[in-house]
């Protein structure tokens, strides 16, 4: 048995990095055949044609590619040997072929973790990288449960953005001089993003200091309503997009600062349980695939079985792009979502795992 655990295993894995590498290299062709004229815009020559593809894979395909693979990987290690009968052969020995994929599920759980490790360092780095080459001019960190933003001679602090209702939240703005000294600040609890570059504030304080005497009081002014011409619609956008490319830990603390400050953070919530279970799809696909690996061995088709296999794919991301609509509406439900989603596909495929027939 420990042979054809060793077989199994390492063909899963053999197939694994192969899959991988060979479409990590098809969608960094089609990307380059797609953008070739976006990337030859950039003039950077090959430097930037390297640095396009190894941002931007990462950060559009690699959580998505993963658990694909898996799959692929799974259902060619289980298909291939079924076809040629050496299912047929293993069983005929007394070994049923649910204790042949025990090391196939263990790898791909161990994959899992890996691919948790991968979201929450490569392609986290890859989504800022390129966010920041997007949009040239501006940086967005995230410190102490808020976003700061630097744009030009302005630094933004802001505890919450929503695109969709074009508010922010916890705004302060501070105004530098050329040599860098503070030369005026306005905070507001809340302000409303208007036509063109004009901002809101709501109940705005704002402070003028005097940079040629740092010691002099700031001239400060109580005001009910503030419009000032500070950012574009597109800034608000990239505040408001900023929360996905948090690690989850930063994410943790970004849900609570909004919970504590008596904000709704079901979206996030429902953000981080999503990125939470993300990984976990890469161990759901692999149980997915060996049924329909199995099944190669009556039905003597790969096509057939893979087929299948696109549908039943298909229908779970279906399922969780429904999901992911109703989280970023906030709906509550929906932070459970993710793992419903699991939920029932893992007992989809372990009940077809256990009617193989032994």
């Amino acid at each position: 048995m420990r042979i054809l655990s060793r077989y199994f295993l390492a063909s899963y894995l053999t197939l694994f990095v192969s899959i991988l590498a060979s479409a990590t290299v098809a969608i960094m062709v089609i990307e380059m055949m797609l953008n070739f004229d976006d990337i030859l815009d950039r003039h950077e020559g090959i430097k930037g044609i390297a640095t396009y593809l190894f941002l931007r894979v990462p950060a559009y395909y690699l959580r998505d590619l993963l658990p694909v693979t898996s799959f692929a990987a799974v259902f060619f290690a289980l298909g291939l040997p079924a076809r040629a009968h050496e299912i047929t052969a293993i069983k005929s020995g007394g070994i049923s072929p649910q204790r042949t994929v025990v090391p196939l599920l263990c790898a791909a759980a161990l994959l899992s973790v890996v691919a948790l490790l991968l979201n929450e360092s490569v392609v986290l780095k890859a989504t800022r990288e390129w966010s920041r080459i997007q949009n040239p001019g501006g940086e967005i960190t995230f410190r102490q449960g808020s976003f700061w933003y630097h744009r030009g001679d302005s630094i933004y602090n802001v505890q919450h953005a929503d695109s969709q209702t074009r508010t922010l939240h916890g705004v302060s703005v501070f105004e530098l001089s050329p040599t860098g000294r503070l030369i005026k600040s306005v905070k507001s609890e809340r302000v409303e993003v208007r036509e063109g570059n004009r901002w809101r504030f709501n109940g705005a304080v704002e402070r003028t200091f005097d940079p040629s005497d740092p010691a002099a009081p700031p001239q400060t002014r109580q005001l009910v309503t503030l419009d000032r011409d500070v950012a574009s619609e597109r800034d608000l956008a990239l505040l408001d997009e900023s929360a996905k490319t948090l690690s989850l830990r930063d994410l943790y603390d970004y849900i609570a600062v909004q919970v504590s400050d008596g904000r709704d953070a079901e979206k996030y919530r429902a953000m981080f349980h999503a990125r939470l279970a993300e990984p976990v799809t890469v161990l759901l696909f692999a149980l997915l695939a060996i049924p329909l690996g199995l099944a190669v061995e009556r039905n003597r088709s790969l096509a057939t079985s893979a087929l299948l296999g696109i549908v039943i794919i298909g229908i779970f991301y279906t399922l969780r792009t429904t999901v992911d609509v109703f989280a970023a509406g906030g709906v509550s439900a929906a932070v459970a979502g993710p793992w419903m989603n699991m939920l029932v596909f893992f007992g989809f495929g372990g009940v077809q795992l256990a009617r193989v027939p032994r």
